[in-house]
């Protein structure tokens, strides 16, 4: 039920974001009939600006037959500051443009107040006012990136919502938006077009294009909006599914082992019945559908239960991706018939594989075995087993040794766990015995459960498979993300030879950030400041393939970063430099002059020479180029980040004092000293790995389950035993500890060899998946002592309930039990 209840979640949310996000870019362009937009096309990331177009281009579309109506759209940056001096945050970019007067083709309608007139008049939407406070007559800035001093004239609505998901919206009149947002005098963003009632778009689109200039494409409406769609679909929906779907995958494979294992107790104790059956007549494969019949009806009723728990558990993952600051515009859940096709047929399956073995196991028991008085399973180890665990781990361990690539990886990691569930047994005898001998001191309890615990190690390293496998998958993602942040943050520290920042982490939400490039000329322009290098990031095309390119000003670039050069120079790149990251460099066949073929977002084309090879990518990514050759074409002018070098002699804290001031009329962006910048950039890591951990964390809960599941039958199995111990004078708190601190053993033991599995694993993960990174191979000994922790604390959990129901039975009624 929790496997399949994950799974469910996961479909749901990945679904209800993806009605959300595609129904609210259909809103936003169901009144646009054709798009008039610059044709060259840099990127396939949804929300992406393109390049601007004539103004005059509108004047061209009027004019054509069928037109009821065109208004040139300019579209720019545009980040709210409240009254208060902050950023107001959102989980959205940050938008900016100019108030369309054609109701039909514009989203958002007026809430209160009016359209903008004057170029300093702005009409907001409604979620922003509700978070600043404002309502219309307020004065407040806008950075577009520069500050731009505003008055709220009007509060807008997208459709029946607030806003445009997460995003924010500043409306300014038009020749507000021409003189706060252009690139250019008579630049606009695109044009959006009206037909007549009846004009077909495909057609209207054709008649448009050919009044259009080179380099301008005119676009069906419907067209526009599916690739908006398309792009959203195939890039952070896709990922985001895949991302979900991962984890219930590990919870689902976790259930599997808990299943497993409870079918494996059950066809062991009722063994003498197996036999019975036999010996009046029934058959193996009677027998063994008997069993498969079970657990498909298990796997039904659990798996129609997990179906409809994952609708509480979407809302609950909700809740947690919107608590870590990744809140989604969604108002409540889609449920799919799709969801029910994939979730019934998998938990049902997953159900009968796992019972599968003990089902075959079960047929084939004797039927001379009706005349043994105990049906518990043997406590003996086969020695083929063990012999088959040893060759497994063997080959598992000389796999990862010598893995280097992902899919050895796996096979390494599958032989391994293969290895270590086969030969656990074995371990449980010879490492449990010792880790458990301290614990007889404490009293009656610990010293009856190590002895059960001993006693069935086959039972003891069933119970605590599925506690090995998710403690091993929490260890190995617990030490990949803490290498590759100790990796990324050496490499920023060392990249950065400035001694103060500004931005890289923003106020305004995980969507929002940058600053105007005038904060970073008067920053450089600071007394004690040696330089301050300002760099964007942008789109273009090298070669023909999108790229994220950043663009600085490289002129004194060594002052600020040490990009560890392998070759050349990323100093004075000039218009017809660029730098190159070396395992990009190495990929594309590039070396200190070969030349690049780069076509920026205007569509312009030129060749740039390759100056340098850098190593470090933390801070500039894979591709530098120079702001001279950046500027003429960029869509937006928005600083990502700005590093100042201080010059000798003069305090860095003094500096970033003085920038902090400075910063304030630009919305205070961050300010930090390099270290501080290094820790707050590593933040979103931290907040990342968090989500996940709290992912694990049902895939823990399922193991514990299983434990529990053990406990309850091994409880019902003892019953005599149990009893027996009552009547010779145990009470019930003894009977009680004693099953409490077996369910702990069993989880101790199973996060015990989990944590040493995963390290291991994670040593050759850390090597094969950081590629040319060459990251450090980092143990969190905090994180991973928590683990150990949690997991040994919540066996002692598991046990509670079946140790308490023990403690209470009746003891004539246990000593009597057949």
């Amino acid at each position: 039920m929790l496997g399949t209840a994950f799974l469910s979640g996961a479909l749901i949310l990945s679904d209800t974001v993806k009605s959300s996000i595609t129904g609210l870019i259909r809103d936003n362009g169901a009144g646009t009939d054709v798009v008039v937009r610059n044709a060259t096309d840099v990127t396939d990331e949804p929300g992406t600006t393109r390049a601007a177009i004539p103004g005059d281009t509108v004047d061209l579309v009027r004019g054509v037959p069928g037109v009821a109506a065109a208004e040139p759209v300019v579209v720019g940056y545009g980040q709210l500051v409240g009254k208060d001096g902050d950023m107001l945050t959102g989980n959205g970019p940050r938008v900016a443009g100019n108030w369309i007067g054609d109701p039909d083709l514009n989203p958002y309608t007026l809430a209160e107040g009016r359209a903008p007139q004057a170029p300093d008049e702005v009409v907001i939407d409604r979620a922003s006012a509700k978070q600043g406070d404002l309502e219309p007559g307020d004065r407040i800035t806008a950075l577009t990136p520069d500050p731009v001093p505003v008055t709220v004239v009007g509060v807008a609505r997208f459709g029946d919502a607030d806003a445009f998901g997460g995003s924010s919206y500043t409306g300014f009149s038009l020749d507000g938006a021409l003189t706060h947002l252009g690139n250019g005098p008579g630049q606009i963003s695109s044009v959006s077009v009206r037909l007549d009632q009846g004009t077909d778009q495909e057609a209207a689109a054709a008649a448009i294009q050919q009044v259009l200039p080179p380099g301008v494409q005119a676009l069906p409406g419907s067209d526009a909006t599916q690739e908006q769609v398309d792009a959203v679909s195939n890039g952070f929906l896709n990922i985001f599914r895949t991302f979900l779907s991962a984890f219930a995958a590990i919870a689902l494979v976790v259930a599997a082992f808990s299943i497993n294992h409870t079918f494996s107790v059950v066809t062991a104790q009722r063994m003498r019945e197996a036999a019975l059956l036999r010996a009046l007549g029934a058959s193996r494969r009677q027998i063994r559908a008997q069993a498969i019949g079970e657990a498909a009806l298990i796997g039904v009723v659990a798996s129609a239960v997990g179906l409809m728990a994952g609708l509480g558990l979407a809302a609950g993952l909700k809740a947690m991706f919107a608590a870590f600051g990744f809140a989604f515009p969604v108002d409540g859940l889609v449920f799919r018939a799709e969801t029910a096709m994939i979730v019934l047929p998998v938990g049902i399956v997953v159900t009968v594989l796992s019972a599968l073995v003990p089902a075959v196991r079960g047929s084939r028991v004797a039927p001379i075995a009706a005349l043994r008085t105990s049906a518990a399973e043997s406590a003996g180890v086969p020695p083929l087993r063990t012999a088959a665990g040893a060759v497994l781990t063997a080959a598992g361990i000389t796999l990862t040794i010598l893995a280097d690539g992902v899919w050895l990886l796996a096979a390494a990691a599958l032989a391994s766990l293969a290895g270590v569930l086969l030969v656990a047994p074995v371990v449980v005898r010879a490492v449990g015995g010792a880790i458990t001998a301290p614990f007889r001191r404490l009293g009656a309890g610990p010293m009856l459960a190590r002895g059960n615990v001993l006693r069935s190690p086959r039972r003891t390293a069933g119970a605590a498979t599925a506690m090995v496998v998710g403690i091993a998958v929490v260890t190995v993602f617990a030490v990949f993300a803490a290498s590759l942040k100790d990796g990324a943050a050496t490499e920023t520290r060392d990249t950065i030879s400035g001694d103060v920042v500004i931005g890289g982490s923003s106020p305004a939400g995980w969507a929002g950030g940058g600053h105007s490039p005038e904060l970073t000329r008067k920053a450089g322009e600071l007394p004690g400041v040696e330089t301050a290098v300002g760099m964007q990031q942008g789109n273009a095309l090298l070669d023909g393939s999108s790229k994220t390119i950043v663009a600085a000003d490289t002129s004194r670039l060594d002052v600020a970063l040490d990009l560890g050069l392998d070759s050349g120079t990323a100093t004075g790149l000039g218009t017809d430099g660029i730098a190159v990251s070396q395992p990009k460099a190495e990929d594309a066949g590039w070396q200190v002059g070969s030349p690049v073929e780069i076509t920026y977002p205007d569509g312009v084309r030129a060749t740039l020479t390759v100056t340098g090879i850098y190593d470090r990518t933390t801070v500039v990514g894979d591709y530098l180029i120079d702001r001279q050759a950046w500027s003429p074409h960029a869509v937006t002018q928005v600083e990502a980040l700005t590093v100042i070098a201080v010059a000798p002699g003069t305090s860095a804290d003094e500096v970033r004092l003085a920038t902090e001031q400075l910063a304030v009329a630009y919305g205070n962006p961050p300010v930090e000293d390099r270290d501080g910048y290094v820790e707050a950039s590593m933040s979103m890591v931290d907040q990342f790995v968090t989500v996940v951990y709290v992912l694990l964390a049902l895939a823990l809960l399922i193991a514990l389950g299983g434990i529990a599941n053990t406990l309850s039958l091994a409880a019902h199995e003892r019953r005599r035993e149990l009893g027996l111990l009552r009547a010779v004078g145990a009470e019930r708190g003894q009977v009680r500890a004693s099953l409490r601190w077996e369910s702990a053993y069993v989880a101790g033991l199973g996060a015990l060899t989990g944590l040493v599995l995963g390290a291991f694993l994670s040593w050759a993960a850390v090597a094969v998946l950081s590629g040319d990174q060459d990251l450090p191979y980092v143990l969190p000994p905090v994180q991973l002592a928590i683990l150990f922790a949690a997991g040994t604390a919540g066996g002692l959990l598991a046990g509670t309930r079946p140790a308490a129901r023990a403690a209470k039975m009746n003891i004539l009624n246990a000593i009597s039990a057949e």
